[in-house]
């Protein structure tokens, strides 16, 4: 594993001494020569705006910076670009926009981070894996299509883009991390693609193929929401920091309610738990600083720790 971004800046100012030296003497350049050293530098340059390894014969990004707009080189050295490193532009805040090439497969986890000027971001059809917290904190990030060939996105991988309005997801995403797309307070709709065999989306609501999990509810959706009666899990944080629902109707089909399903939902003033519910997981309702009134139905055999922590304005007490 190789570290080699000292010999790319050797090999610039090489090429650099080399035009110099010619000019400098009145040695004459043919202008095919001109134009090889030239493209020679070019590329040197676009490479020394990067960190990298070299791994198993192709290259990861590991780190840099560049100010503006980015494009990732498909090749380094003859080498193919196949991977965005854990980290590699982590809290590069004078990014605003990123081309990743057809050659990358991989974007590691937290590699965008922070990066709040980003506005948009083009991932190719050659990326299948989008990793933990890959886009977390992207303030400036507004839309994103998730390609055909991605299977995986990770753990909080959209966690916090409050400018996201819209996502779409194509036909073979087979995973959704936990909170992908939570804390994103202007985000609308989560599209997904008909064909799509492994989940589905109703006005906007993601869910599983057959609609009996809520995965997440998009941030930005405000107002009051009842659940389809196909839906017999409230999945982990499907409804986590939506701080402009105001109400929300559980159907008699649903039987649990996930660990941080309604986390910081600040404006819901209001949940109808029905006798179907048998388990309410650790906290629920945590933080639902608006919520005043919660009946438990008979049903209910576990409530989790910390259920209804933070909950300010409950007139029940004991809960």
């Amino acid at each position: 594993m190789n570290t080699n971004k000292p010999h790319h800046l050797t090999r610039l100012r090489s090429i650099r001494l080399r035009l110099l030296s010619r000019a400098r003497f009145g040695k004459s350049t043919s202008p095919a020569s001109f134009v090889l050293l030239l493209l020679l530098a070019l590329s040197t340059a676009v490479q020394a705006q990067f960190d990298y390894q070299t791994i198993d014969g192709t290259i990861t990004i590991t780190g840099g910076c560049p100010d503006g707009p980015m494009t990732i080189p498909s090749t380094i050295n003859g080498l193919s670009v196949t991977a965005i490193g854990n980290g590699a532009f982590y809290g590069c805040t004078s990014l605003t926009s990123v081309t990743i090439p057809n050659s990358v497969t991989t974007i590691g986890g937290y590699a965008f981070y922070g990066c709040t000027n980003l506005t948009s971001v083009t991932i190719p059809n050659s990326v299948t894996t989008i990793e933990n917290g890959a886009f977390s904190g992207c303030t400036s990030l507004t839309s994103i299509t998730i390609p055909t060939s991605v299977t995986t996105i990770g753990w909080y991988a959209f966690f916090g883009c409050s400018s996201l309005t819209g996502v779409t997801i194509l036909t073979s995403a087979t995973t959704i991390g936990y909170q992908a797309f939570s804390k994103c307070s202007s985000l609308t709709g989560i599209h997904v693609d008909a064909g799509n065999a492994s989940f589905s989306s109703v006005e906007g609501v993601l869910f599983d193929q057959r609609r009996t999990t809520l995965i997440q509810y998009p941030g930005g959706k405000a107002g009051s929401y009842t659940i389809p009666n196909s839906v017999t899990n409230i999945g982990w944080g499907a409804f986590s920091r939506c701080t402009s629902l105001t109400s929300v109707t559980i159907p008699n089909s649903v039987t649990n309610i996930g660990y941080g399903a309604f986390y910081g939902c600040s404006s819901l003033t209001s949940v109808t738990i029905p006798n179907s519910v048998t388990t309410i997981e650790v906290e629920a309702f945590p933080a639902c600083t608006s919520l005043t009134n919660v009946i438990i139905p008979n049903s209910v055999t576990t409530v989790g720790s910390s259920a209804f922590s933070g909950c300010t304005s409950l007139r029940n007490p004991d809960l």
